[in-house]
């Protein structure tokens, strides 16, 4: 088992590696990584959620809605309680306790998840569980954090609703792939084997270009290491999905449906936070430097969760 995870990380960390020699070398800069993550984000992952749904039969579909109320619980609730424990409790900022939950809560699917996912859960099951994941986060999470960094900013613009925001959600391609996907294949209507090669030719590269770019942003931040950081990365890689096993084990879930969701939520934290802290000129540093230790500490954290979980 030790060597299935190595070897499952391995590259993750090779092609992150050379993201930032890359950076390092002059070939790509910041501006470089934002095109490639278009790449990813608009037309590579879209493509390969969608035939990766599409193509799982239907009653497979509707017995992984545990796995999506798990997730939508685990990661919604997170959010919540962190946001509330920091504004209400340690009195901070609105818009920097946002930043801070959502690292928590926010794993990153569609990036790394879509590189180590297929090899631990083939890639059916993994198209699913990056579509749950990010309808999850697009259609639940994001009108929320929105919403509390607009009223935390004097200077935003607060004439936009959560229901505007809602709507741009769905209008993101890897939603839309997403809830194609899932409807196509409620109706029954399997994705002939023909067409599958369609799809997947530039929806494979999305792993590897997603990792390849989160080299070049990790490079491009000015990193450091407080107190603070390190809470935030020990709650994401560490507690947060410790707590969830833990009541997965009290309330007697299956071991499969365990594994997937604990090694979801135990991937280190999204780009997500990090952007939206450039966006909002809110912490940038820190964000970058949670997701950069998050990352790196990966390595260790979800190769133990992996090993642990079987």
């Amino acid at each position: 088992m030790l060597k299935t995870v190595i070897f499952a990380l391995l590259p993750i960390i090779v092609t992150i590696l050379l993201g930032m020699w890359a950076a390092h070398h002059g070939d790509f800069d910041e501006k470089d990584s934002n095109k490639l993550i278009k790449l990813i984000m608009n037309y590579a992952l879209p493509m390969n959620v969608f035939a990766g749904i599409w193509g799982t039969p239907r009653k497979i579909i509707v017995e992984d809605i545990p796995l999506a109320l798990w997730l939508l619980g685990s990661m919604f609730i997170c959010y919540i309680v962190l946001s509330f424990v920091q504004t209400k409790i340690m009195k901070t900022s609105t818009n920097v306790a946002t930043l801070r939950a959502l690292s928590v809560a926010d794993p990153s699917v569609p990036f790394i998840g879509s590189a180590v996912l297929p090899l631990i859960f083939g890639e059916n099951l993994s198209a699913i569980n990056i579509g749950i994941s990010s309808l999850i986060i697009n259609v639940v999470l994001l009108p929320f954090v929105f919403a509390a960094l607009v009223s935390g900013d004097g200077n935003a613009k607060q004439d936009i609703t959560i229901g505007a925001r809602l709507m741009n959600s769905l209008k993101k391609p890897l939603v839309l792939s997403a809830l194609l996907g899932f409807v196509l294949a409620l109706l029954g209507l399997q994705m002939p084997t023909e067409l599958e090669s369609t799809f997947t030719v530039l929806g494979k590269s999305s792993g590897g270009v997603a990792m390849f770019a989160t080299g070049i942003i990790l490079f491009s931040k000015k990193i450091h290491f407080n107190k603070t950081i390190a809470i935030s990365v020990l709650g994401k890689n560490v507690l947060f999905p410790a707590i969830v096993w833990g009541l997965m084990v009290i309330a007697g879930m299956p071991l499969s449906l365990q594994r997937i969701v604990i090694i979801t939520l135990a991937i280190p934290t999204a780009t997500m936070p990090t952007n939206l802290a450039i966006q909002y000129q809110v912490d940038e540093s820190e964000m970058a430097s949670i997701q950069l230790w998050s990352t790196v500490l990966s390595f260790v954290t979800l190769s133990s969760v992996m090993l642990m979980l079987g």
